[in-house]
Formats: structure tokens, C-alpha cells, sequence
């Protein structure tokens, strides 16, 4: 990818308006997005707490996972957010917060990877997960400046009636969708409506 994976100061047009340039240089910001620090919590993320949810959940619809990135991975991976981060009564519950941030970084960074994402820091959006900081993914390909506030979508979605299953694939198809038409990337919306 030729654009850079995280915003600077000057990229005001990733939030429009709302665009903090100070916040893309905080300490807090930089140390979580930096990519060995999201490189390690998709780590943490494949490397033990996926397997330990399957060992609750199954293995029922998992894909082959050589390409962490694809469209059929995205799919199961969120399908476990449900089994990783609410309790018994199905609320969230806070002490899963590490868990989120892995979910969030995976959702975060499959946008970078495949559909030219850029993390930036809206720091008013990242309670109740995060302090000081709240993750976001913009793109600059996009006519209507769209972004995507991930701690909010997190919680929406994990405090919704339905399961949050559907808000990430929901995400995933209205995005990558219309990042295919923008791009004319007919690979990627076969892969996507397999």
C-alpha cells in the first residue's frame, strides 16, 4: 500500500470537522497504534484467545486461516466477539477490555489491509475500552469522507438486542462494497458475496 497507515496532523479530511491534530501525536496514540504494538495484539488475538474461544465455541465455520485478512476470516473472527467479551448475562463486561482492544485492532487493521484504511486518533471515542484515545479508520479514497469510530461500533454492537456479529459484517460488506465499486476491484466483491 502506498498511502501511510496512520494519519498525521495534516490529514484533516480522514474526520472532517471533527479531525483533532494534536491528538495524532499524543504519547497514548502513538504507542497504541504504533505497528508493533498492533502487530502484537493480533498476535495475542490468533495466537490465544481465538484458539481458547474455540475450544468454548467449536470449530463449526472456521476457515482456513493462512490469510488472516480475508473476507471468510473477517467473518469468523467477529462471529467470536459475542463468546469473548460478554458475560453470563450477556452484557459487556469491563474486565474484557483487553479482549476488545485485540477485536478492535483486527477490525481496524483488516480496513487498513484490505480496503486502504488509515488509523487516526479521535480521542473523545474510545471510553469506556480505552482513555485518552479512541481508535478510528479513515479513508481517503471515500467521496463522502465516511469514517469509522471503532470503540463505539465495538460497544454498539455488544450492546445491541441482536448479536454484534452483524454490525462487523454489516461493516465489513458496506465499506469493502463500496470500496470495490470505487476501486474497480471485481476480485474483491466476489470474495466478499462467496
Amino acid at each position: 500500500m502506498s498511502e501511510a497507515r496512520r494519519a498525521t496532523p495534516a490529514d484533516g479530511d480522514l474526520d472532517p470537522g471533527f479531525f483533532d491534530d494534536d491528538a495524532q501525536q499524543s504519547a497514548e496514540w502513538l504507542a497504541w497504534s504504533d505497528q508493533a504494538a498492533i502487530d502484537g495484539r493480533l498476535e495475542s488475538l490468533f495466537g490465544e484467545t481465538l484458539p481458547r474461544l474455540e475450544a468454548v465455541r467449536g470449530t463449526d465455520g472456521r476457515p482456513a486461516l493462512d490469510d488472516r485478512f480475508s473476507a471468510a476470516a473477517f467473518d469468523w473472527v467477529v462471529s467470536l466477539i459475542e463468546v469473548a467479551v460478554l458475560d453470563e448475562d450477556g452484557r459487556y463486561g469491563v474486565e474484557n477490555g483487553y479482549l476488545a482492544e485485540q477485536f478492535i485492532t483486527y477490525v481496524g487493521e483488516w480496513m487498513v489491509r484490505r480496503i486502504e484504511g488509515v488509523w487516526f486518533n479521535s480521542p473523545g471515542n474510545g471510553v469506556p475500552i480505552l482513555d485518552g484515545f479512541g481508535p478510528a479508520i479513515g479513508y481517503r479514497w471515500s467521496q463522502e469522507s465516511a469514517n469509522d469510530l471503532l470503540v463505539p461500533l465495538f460497544m454498539m454492537a455488544v450492546e445491541a438486542d441482536d448479536a454484534p456479529y452483524a454490525y462487523f459484517v454489516d461493516l465489513l460488506y458496506g465499506r469493502a462494497l463500496e470500496f470495490a465499486e470505487e476501486r474497480d476491484q471485481p476480485d474483491l466483491k466476489a470474495e466478499l458475496l462467496a
